[in-house]
């Protein structure tokens, strides 16, 4: 069995970590999620991570992959570009707060109780419940106050996103631009001693 592939994971929200699906690496932009697979194996990553997930999104035909890889490209666009907009101070966009709705309504939920737990489950089609999901998820970081403290990488030449709830961080991960930062100046100051 192959291993799956991973994705950053800095957030904890389940519509940043999709707009998180591109990265810089080697000074180029890189998609994540270019094939088929590469959908299954981020909403694979998804549901363990949010383990309250619907886990029927998983259940996706071969013939489906394909439409809703390209649609879940278009809707990771649709949010980069407002995600960014607000991080850069702007206000968020009333128009694209009703397509968010019109998302949920394409796939609205319904609560069972299984194993003595109460789960949410939506209603349609994958994609619409994908997108119902991202959708929603992306109104809850609205409607908390969170997707107004949606920040950059001080990394120029990164494209992740991050929340910061404290308002001192900087990077959108140590692990991934902080520590390069840090190695950065240590050989700075290795250099000029020398």
């Amino acid at each position: 069995m192959c291993s799956r592939k991973t994705f950053p994971l800095i957030s904890g929200f389940l519509s940043l970590d999709l707009v998180n699906t591109e990265v810089i690496s080697h000074g180029r932009r890189h998609e994540l999620l270019v094939h088929e697979q590469d959908l299954l194996d981020w909403l694979h990553t998804m549901c363990e991570e949010i383990p309250s997930l619907d886990k029927n999104i998983l259940n996706i035909s071969e013939n489906e992959t394909t439409e809703i890889l390209r649609h879940i490209h278009e809707f990771r666009f649709t949010l980069r570009e407002n995600f960014e907009s607000i991080a850069d101070g702007n206000f968020i966009d009333k128009g694209w707060i009703s397509d968010l709705e019109k998302n949920i309504e394409n796939a609205p939920y319904v609560y069972r109780l299984e194993s003595d737990e109460l789960k949410q489950i939506s209603k349609g089609s994958t994609l619409n419940k994908i997108l119902s999901l991202l959708s929603l998820d992306t109104l809850h970081l609205i409607a908390e106050g969170k997707l107004q403290k949606i920040k950059r990488c001080s990394n120029p030449d990164c494209v992740l996103l991050f929340i910061d709830l404290t308002g001192r961080r900087k990077w959108c991960s140590m692990k991934i631009c902080g520590n390069r930062k840090k190695v950065a100046r240590f050989q700075e100051k290795k250099n000029k001693k020398t």
